[in-house]
């Protein structure tokens, strides 16, 4: 605030230096009609030689940067300021007293009274920022004025001496007041300035604020290294607890970063769930700062009543990674999208290699777009056998990409990407209407298994009204239609997702949940999700046979679900071995390897009414085991 106040007695230079001018015009005006008296002429060369003594203290000012200057050179300046004003006064005050006490009764008196009369009336609209200053001002002007006034005896001048102390009284109590009102004028001034630059719910700066510090930064020279943060699924979070939550998780969040920054760190809350952080930290100090900040986030804390956990992804742009600041902010943009595709909870840094990958990936969207356009994809089909029956009771559709020039795309790269760019919602359509369209083919006993994506539950895309849709337009009974979902769909919204399921179920459409004993809650979700089936891990299932441990787990999850009343279906069976291991668990269902490979619809609907012998089944591996890639890219 004193930088401030000082630099307000150094804001109009033009209108002192002018006045030193016309005052200066006035003295020599006045040593012309009195006959050239030298105390004139002494008076209006000090006044000329003080003008320009206040206009080179004003260029002195112009150099010093009050915001980092020191309390000793910031008094400095305003001694400066002062004593300048007060010898102003001095001289007027002189100047108008011994016109007074010399030339009583001649002309020159009462320009001198009218240009010391005009000087009074007019200081309290000057140095408002200092009541100290214009007081002084006041003082040093009228009290010899007014002296010489009263000591000449005339009735005249002692009715102007009236007014001069008068003046002088209103001077003092309206330099007071004019004073609170620049002060506060500056007040709200600087809250307004701190809003335009300042983030309310953190108090860290704004992303306005972060680039005109960070520009600061770099103008100096010094090196800067880009942290980008963003807290993952905050949008789930404020959807499912409230916008008080999130907007408490923020603030939490904002301290927490607060706490861990070093001098010369520079932070900001530049979006809704997004932080950046600007730090001379060199590469190592700087990943262990993100490792740092990744653990503290993704503990449990308590916001406003709720439980709440969550995590964050952090993209670091090391100093040196750029030419520019714009260049360095794509750079940490980069390593964020990164440090999200490889599973959030993560922190990645700005690379040669991390760039190359990320214009790949970029090409493949575009290239994703194409291929929905021109029809790229196809369905494949895994049947699923019942064990007692030894034949298919239903078959899952498995989404491929055949690329014209790249051939097939695992769809370990193209589901996330779809998923990340919202084009699931287009493919989700079309493989339930291409899969619906195929099992129309097959007998009614059969059904077909779809997997659904997380995004395909979001509030912006009508999954239900999707399937009823096509479940009238084709006719197709609803309970021969399984909806697979997986873990994943719930952690976003969980509370929307099972309404969503619930509707679902409420058509006739059945729903498994996918890759069971994979995740780290799935007993939990047992509890909450209206499904029929299990589908057990492949990786799992590959235990099975080696390992007592698997085989008892085994067991209790085939009691589990027997005593829940849901469907067991147990997906990766590669081996004779597998598949002797798991025919005493009573499996409602085996997918995988041992019986048959994906394979187009032609190819599945010969094999749907034959029967295997589930007991003297021979592998049908051919090297490599079955992976899976995504919703909808299951192999097994």
């Amino acid at each position: 605030m004193k930088s401030e106040l000082v630099a307000a007695l150094y804001a109009t230079p033009g209108t002192i230096l002018t006045g030193a001018v016309m005052v200066a015009i006035v003295m020599g005006a006045a040593t012309v009609l009195s006959g050239g008296d030298p105390a004139f002429a002494l008076m209006t060369a000090a006044m000329l030689a003080l003008g320009a003594l206040r206009q080179l203290a004003h260029r002195r000012f112009l150099k010093v940067d009050l915001a980092r200057a020191s309390d000793a050179t910031i008094t400095r300046l305003e001694r400066s300021a002062m004593l300048g004003a007060w010898a102003t006064a001095g001289l007027v005050s002189a100047f108008g007293s011994h016109a007074v006490l010399h030339y009583t009764y001649q002309p020159v008196a009462v320009l001198a009274i009218a240009q010391t009369i005009g000087y009074l009336a007019g200081i309290s609209g000057r140095n408002t920022s200092r009541p100290l200053v214009t007081r002084v001002q006041i003082l040093i002007a009228a009290l010899p004025f007014l002296a010489a006034l009263i000591r000449t005896g005339d009735p005249a001048h002692l009715v102007i001496g009236l007014t001069v102390a008068l003046t002088t009284v209103l001077t003092f109590s309206s330099a007071q007041v004019i004073h609170r009102v620049f002060v506060a004028r500056l007040r709200t001034v600087r809250e307004l300035e701190s809003l335009a630059v300042s983030d309310t719910i953190t108090n860290l700066y704004n992303r306005r604020g972060f680039m005109r510090e960070i520009r600061a930064k770099a103008a100096t020279g010094q090196p800067i290294t880009l942290i980008s943060i963003d807290i993952d699924r905050f949008k789930g979070i404020n959807d499912s607890f409230g916008h008080d939550v999130g907007d408490a998780l923020l603030h939490a969040f904002g301290e927490m970063l607060t706490r861990e920054l070093q001098p010369g760190d520079i932070a900001a809350r530049t979006g809704g769930d997004e932080f950046m952080v600007a730090t001379a930290r060199d590469e190592a100090h700087s990943v262990a700062f993100a490792r740092r900040l990744v653990l503290l986030l993704g503990g449990q804390r308590v916001l406003a009543g709720r439980h709440l956990t969550a995590t964050a992804s952090i993209g670091i742009a090391p100093a040196g990674c750029a030419e520019t600041i714009e260049a360095a902010l794509k750079c940490v943009d980069i390593a964020l999208y990164r440090a999200k595709l490889e599973g959030r909870n993560r922190f990645v840094v700005y690379s040669e290699t991390v760039r190359d990958e990320h214009e790949s990936g970029r090409a493949i969207e575009a290239e994703l777009r194409e291929g929905i356009r021109h029809g790229e994809f196809e369905l494949l089909y895994q049947p699923i056998y019942n064990p007692r029956s030894g034949t298919a009771t239903m078959a899952e559709a498995l989404l491929r990409w055949n690329h014209p020039e790249r051939g097939p795309i695992s769809p370990e790269v193209f589901i996330p990407l779809a998923e990340r760019t919202g084009l699931i919602t287009i493919l989700g359509a079309w493989v339930l209407d291409e899969a619906i369209r195929t099992a129309l083919t097959w007998p009614r006993s059969v059904g077909v298994n779809v997997n659904v994506s997380a995004r395909q539950f979001d509030r912006g895309h009508d999954l239900v009204g999707l399937v009823a849709a096509l479940l009238r337009f084709h006719r197709f009974e609803p309970q021969r239609l399984t909806i697979e979902i997986t873990e994943s769909s719930l952690i976003d919204d969980a509370e929307h997702v099972i309404a969503r399921l619930v509707a679902l179920r409420t058509l006739g459409v059945r729903i498994a949940l996918d890759d069971f004993g994979k995740g780290y809650s799935s007993l939990s979700y047992l509890a909450r999700l209206p499904i029929d089936t299990i589908k057990i891990d492949q990786a799992f299932t590959h235990e099975l046979g080696s390992t007592r441990k698997a085989d008892y787990l085994m067991s209790a999850i085939a009691r589990l679900a027997h005593d829940l009343k849901l469907r067991l279906i147990v997906e990766g069976v590669e081996t004779q071995e597998q598949l002797e291991a798991i025919r005493k668990h009573a499996a409602h269902g085996i997918q995988g390897f041992v019986f048959a490979r994906p394979m187009t619809a032609a190819e599945l609907l010969p094999m749907i009414g034959h029967r295997v012998a589930t007991g003297r089944a021979k592998s049908a591996r051919s090297g490599g085991g079955s992976r899976k890639g995504g919703p909808f890219s299951e192999v097994a």
